[in-house]
């Protein structure tokens, strides 16, 4: 899928996103790589982080912000990777932290995506709302206020965001990894249920377990880290990733569990109706019913199949004579009412 303006309350199926952030720790091959894989498995799209260290970490932690300026990626780089994303047919789109690199990406990514950590950096949010593109807020560690601030401001500046369906909060919990009591995946609907927009999940759990039971509870996105390779890492985003392939089976999951979450709309499906006529009822004789006398209602039962008058055609049957004699057991037709 690549959505040319995507709009998150239209989705037809599950938009699944391989967040492979800075897994490749700085390694723009590794990168090219891990696009490649996660497209090969049926990712719909893959997310990275796009910074410059200075602007995201402070001196105050020297050992964080090397690491961090170690996995940074150039202008150029990321010009690649999104060509890469493009030649194997998956959506390239990254989280921005900072407004000069929502300037940088505008022209490469169709959407952006907000961080939990950056829920509350307002500033951030406004610009990137002011590029008029669709957006996913995360709101892992966001309260309620938090969260309807960071709405607020994107209305502010579009008023007709949220109305629009360009406006998705993810439920993430932002804990690495985080334990399953602690996933609380009815948060998503309390998302919708509070704030009225499509939801999607973050995940950071262990497993694919948390992803599958939230497209099961309705998230219209579901986001898992990805890496080339959990085993021997050093970096902890890489134990909470899937690779290629887990990321396979959980998409294969996760088309599994859309056939059967099937359509909201109540109607009979077309094996229903194939049975209908044997599952539903007539009304029948339940003693011997001579021809040309008015019909009693004690005389009427209900029997399968449906070949008959319906169970609703009762009132209207009692009092009226048959025009053939009916036997006890035998089903009452139209055509044998006077």
């Amino acid at each position: 899928m690549k959505p040319e303006r995507i709009r998150f309350d239209a989705l037809q199926s599950t938009f699944v996103v391989a967040e492979i952030g800075v897994n490749h720790e700085g390694d723009v091959r590794l990168a090219e790589k891990m696009i490649r894989q996660a497209a090969a498995a049926g990712a719909d799209a893959v997310k990275f982080q796009t910074y410059t260290a200075e602007h995201y970490i402070s001196i105050v932690q020297p050992e964080r912000l090397a690491r961090v300026r170690r996995f940074q990626l150039s202008g150029d780089e990321f010009r690649r990777l999104k060509e890469v994303a493009d030649e194997a047919g998956t959506v390239f789109f990254s989280t921005p932290l900072h407004p000069d690199d929502v300037d940088f990406l505008t022209e490469l990514v169709p959407f952006f995506k907000v961080s939990s950590g950056d829920l509350t950096y307002l500033p951030l949010i406004r610009h990137i709302a002011a590029t008029g593109k669709p957006m996913i807020i995360s709101t892992g560690l966001g309260t309620r206020d938090e969260i309807q601030a960071a709405l607020d401001t994107v209305t502010a500046v579009r008023p007709g965001a949220l109305t629009a369906g360009e406006v998705m909060l993810m439920h993430c919990v932002s804990a690495y990894p985080t334990p399953p009591e602690e996933a609380n995946l009815n948060n998503l609907f309390w998302l919708q249920k509070q704030f009225g927009v499509p939801v999607g999940y973050s995940d950071h759990t262990l497993g694919t377990t948390a992803c599958e039971i939230a497209v099961a509870m309705g998230a219209r996105v579901i986001e898992k880290h990805f890496t080339y390779r959990k085993e021997d890492q050093q970096f902890h985003d890489h134990a909470i990733s899937a690779d290629p392939e887990d990321l396979q089976r959980l998409i294969g999951r996760i088309r599994e569990i859309e056939i059967y979450l099937g359509s909201a709309d109540r109607r009979r499906t077309p094996a229903e109706e194939k049975g209908l006529p044997l599952m539903r009822r007539s009304l029948a004789a339940a003693v011997d019913i001579p021809a040309g006398v008015p019909v009693r209602e004690e005389w009427i039962t209900f029997l399968r199949p449906a070949w008959g008058l319906g169970p609703e055609a009762v009132a209207s049957l009692v009092g009226r004579p048959l025009t053939r004699p009916v036997s006890a057991g035998e089903l009452i037709r139209p055509e044998d009412v006077g």
